[in-house]
């Protein structure tokens, strides 16, 4: 009885862990408020060491999204900044959005998929529109369940509808 009991135990406590690395989620996102705060706050230059800081992050988004960056900062054009650091996110979101789908069968890994992409998708917007499909998402993945216990099948055509329909709103 012992044995099962720290076999459960054993099992179980993965998943009370937190589900993501933190680091690793959020550069985009740190990124992204770090250089809105400055602009907030008026101060264009501060934003610019953060945006030149982080120059392999947007070039990797492409190279006009880092000199869209630049430009808007000197031109201290606080929307068009905003507009750049938004594109960034939108394309983080749609490119882990399609490692889900690439991975959709495993279920750990779209589950950690999924769950950066809510993140930065809540710096984004506060569409509640959004974050249900975001949502409908999630529970597309199903649930292995524990030992068999709770098991939810997959729904890659949920997914798939559901991940459309909050890139058609985002984009």
């Amino acid at each position: 009885m012992f044995k099962k009991m720290i076999l459960v135990l054993l099992v179980a406590l993965p998943l009370l862990s937190c589900p993501f690395d933190e680091e690793d989620s959020a550069v985009t996102i740190d990124a992204y408020k770090a250089i809105s705060k400055e602009v907030r706050s008026g101060d264009f230059e501060k934003a610019k060491e953060e945006i030149l800081k982080q120059k392999e992050l947007y070039e990797y988004f492409g190279k006009d999204i880092y000199s869209g960056l630049l430009k808007a900062v000197d031109d201290k054009n606080s929307d068009e900044i905003k507009k750049m650091l938004d594109r960034s996110m939108v394309l983080e979101i749609k490119e882990l959005l399609d490692k889900v789908e690439t991975d959709f069968n495993s279920y750990k890994k779209a589950r950690l998929l999924l769950i950066k992409a809510k993140k930065h998708l809540k710096v984004l917007t506060k569409d509640k529109k959004t974050h249900k499909l975001m949502k409908q998402m999630l529970k597309s993945l199903g649930n292995p369940g524990l030992m068999g216990m709770g098991k939810k099948e997959a729904d890659k055509g949920l997914f798939l509808e559901s991940k459309e329909k909050l890139l058609s709103l985002i984009l």
